[in-house]
């Protein structure tokens, strides 16, 4: 009898351990093992998060979107097309935020500030805040792409182009107008950027190496995302009513470019497909 109990199989009560919905992170489960149960089931909750609230910054929206829907392959040329024109969007949303003065994007609320304090422009503030997120997440095993890296000079050169050539407007009327352009130009830009899918910059690369330490990707993001809102606010940043409207207007003005983009890939595929098929 002490033989045969020697091969009983007894299951021990699970340890306590952090939830994600479904989902139980154990004890005993090692890190790989971490790693993995939060990427199969946090993945699944946070597409559907996604698809409504994508974040409140536009590097955050990115990072999202890459971490929850697999990129499609597409030509080198296209995509490094399709990356610039995006980052192009970007520079020229945030700028008529800027110049509309009645806040910026929540991201640059953080860069209103380094540009502000460093008496540089708010390009290069995109350089070095961005420049020192990538430092850290090459420290976290996360080193940026040359793709990630081109997509933060490329905004930040639009940035300050379009600084440069537009001027600030008076009546208020039309800087709210700005307002909602900034918005669309922006979510334009993302959705060209993430149609493209080559980066998700430096917050992507900050949530990956959560992943890799069996933390929950999302919920990093949304603490990098808030701390740099607060610092930048702290800081003195240029917070108002349009970081606001941008915060909740950018998922459906995203949705809708992403929309956009997807019929115009299926119309593209219907125009050349063989008449005989």
């Amino acid at each position: 009898m002490s033989h045969l109990s020697h091969h009983n199989v007894t299951h021990d009560p699970p340890k306590a351990g952090w939830k994600w919905p479904g989902c139980v992170v154990n004890e005993d489960m090692t890190l790989s093992d971490r790693a993995h149960r939060t990427a199969s089931s946090g993945r699944a909750v946070a597409r559907t998060s996604v698809d409504w609230f994508s974040g409140i910054s536009r590097h955050g929206v990115v990072a999202a979107n890459r971490m929850t829907h697999k990129p499609e392959n597409r030509r080198s040329v296209k995509q490094l097309i399709s990356l610039f024109a995006g980052s192009t969007l970007i520079g020229l949303g945030v700028s008529l935020f800027v110049h509309a003065r009645l806040g910026v994007p929540a991201y640059d609320v953080m860069l209103t500030a380094l540009r502000d304090r460093l008496g540089i422009s708010l390009g290069q503030a995109g350089w070095v805040f961005t420049g020192a997120l990538f430092v850290v997440a090459a420290l976290l095993k996360r080193p940026p792409k040359p793709s990630g890296i081109f997509y933060i000079l490329a905004n930040g050169v639009a940035v300050d182009t379009f600084m440069a050539l537009i001027n600030d407007p008076e009546p208020l009327a039309i800087r709210i107008l700005f307002v909602v352009m900034g918005t669309l130009s922006i979510a334009s830009g993302v959705a060209l950027v993430i149609h493209a899918g080559l980066t998700g910059g430096a917050i992507e690369l900050l949530m990956r190496a959560a992943e890799d330490r069996g933390r929950d990707p999302f919920t990093v993001r949304r603490w990098i995302e808030l701390s740099i809102v607060a610092g930048g606010v702290l800081l003195g940043g240029d917070l108002g009513i349009a970081t606001l409207f941008f915060v909740f207007t950018m998922a459906p003005a995203l949705k809708a470019g992403q929309q956009a983009l997807a019929d115009h890939r299926r119309g593209r595929a219907e125009r050349l497909r063989p008449i005989w098929d």
